[in-house]
C-alpha cells in the first residue's frame, strides 16, 4: 500500500518528493509552490497514518492476543520490525531497484534531466537507509510506550 502511495505520487509529480533527491537536483529546480506543498500533505498524511497505525495496530492485536497484556520489550520488538520492514522496502524496492536500476522517466523532474545518474548514487541510499534504522528505533519506542497504555 505504501508503495502504491509513494510510486502513483512520484508518476504525478516527481517535485511532491523533491526533499528526497540529491543536493543538487533540489538546487536547479524552484521551491514548492502552494499547490505542490497542499498536494504534498494530501500524500504525506495517508502514509503517517499508515506509517503509525500499521504498527500501533498490529501491536493491539498482539496484545489482545497476549490476554490484554504484553510486555514493552514485546511491543517494541513488534512495531521495531513493522517499522523496519517498510525502511528496507523503501530501500531495496523503490530506492534501489525502482528509482536507482529502472529509474523511470516520470521519476525524472522537469529542468533535471541529464543529471538522473545523481539518483544512482548508492551510498546516499544507504545513509537514508542508516538513518531510517534510527528513526524506526525511536518511533518503535514511542509507539510501545503508547502501546502499554
Amino acid at each position: 500500500m505504501v508503495g502504491i502511495l509513494v510510486l502513483s505520487s512520484l508518476y504525478i509529480n516527481p517535485r511532491l518528493w523533491l526533499q528526497d533527491y540529491p543536493p543538487e537536483i533540489r538546487a536547479k529546480v524552484p521551491p514548492w509552490t502552494p499547490r505542490e506543498k497542499q498536494m504534498q500533505k494530501f500524500v504525506a498524511i495517508p502514509l503517517l497514518l499508515l506509517m503509525l497505525g500499521t504498527p500501533a495496530y498490529a501491536t493491539y492485536l498482539l496484545r489482545m492476543a497476549n490476554g490484554g497484556s504484553i510486555s514493552f520489550f514485546s511491543a517494541y520488538l513488534n512495531v521495531f520490525a513493522i517499522l523496519q520492514f517498510a525502511n528496507l522496502f523503501d530501500a531495496l524496492i523503490l530506492n534501489l531497484l525502482v528509482l536507482t536500476l529502472m529509474y523511470p522517466t516520470f521519476a525524472t523532474i522537469p529542468g533535471t534531466e541529464g543529471m538522473e545518474y545523481l539518483n544512482r548514487n548508492w551510498s546516499m541510499h544507504l545513509k537514508n537507509f542508516l538513518k531510517g534504522i534510527v528513526i524506526c528505533a525511536t518511533l518503535s519506542l514511542l509507539l510501545a510506550l503508547v502501546a502499554m497504555i
